[in-house]
């Protein structure tokens, strides 16, 4: 059922963004709440609290536009005695976002869309390597603003809860976009 899902939702997010222009191209800095691996609350079981992202705004018409974004988790790693643990973490997110207002420098708008989680959990114990997965689909829901630094330039900040039924968490992340239409009209000029 998971899978049929997904490939409904990737199907209609591709549809949707075929006609829609690629406008901001950027990446940042966040910081989650975190989850526990299999929802047990073991120290060595607790994910990274701090990622980076990759993102990008596709402007379908105003005032939406839809937001593809990659995380990645720092590694947790735990020692104790002869074992090391280490959680790993990925988040693909597809978000939909509505512009409530479009300023000359800042906009603000609500969030809500998917959320993929894939999480990887290794444990070494001497010589002997133990390895998990698993993963969670959810939904996002949250506000955030781009604000206008120069042409070239935005800087972005979302809040937003992540759902799903096994890791739930709250996620900040701040970070830079480039607007690409500038770079596009700029590019013959030389600038």
């Amino acid at each position: 059922m998971k899978k049929h899902l997904l490939a409904f939702f990737l199907l209609a997010v591709f549809t949707l963004t075929s006609t829609a222009q690629f406008t901001k191209l950027g990446g940042g800095l966040g910081f989650t709440s975190g989850y526990y691996f299999h929802e047990m609350e073991y120290d060595y079981n607790k994910s990274g609290n701090f990622l980076g992202s990759l993102k990008g705004i596709y402007e379908v018409s105003l005032p939406f536009h839809i937001s593809p974004s990659i995380s990645f988790f720092f590694p947790h790693v735990y020692k104790e005695f002869d074992s090391k643990y280490t959680v790993n973490t990925m988040m693909i997110d597809i978000n939909g976002h509505y512009v409530f207002n479009s300023l000359d420098k800042f906009e603000f708008y609500g969030l809500a869309g998917l959320n993929i989680l894939l999480a990887w959990k290794k444990e070494k114990y001497l010589e002997q390597v133990y390895k998990e997965k698993d993963n969670a689909l959810g939904l996002n829901i949250g506000l955030g603003t781009y604000m206008k630094m120069t042409e070239m330039l935005d800087i972005y900040a979302e809040g937003k809860y992540l759902w799903n039924n096994k890791y739930n968490q709250f996620m900040l992340n701040a970070g830079v976009l480039f607007n690409i239409d500038w770079m596009k009209k700029n590019e013959k000029q030389g600038i």
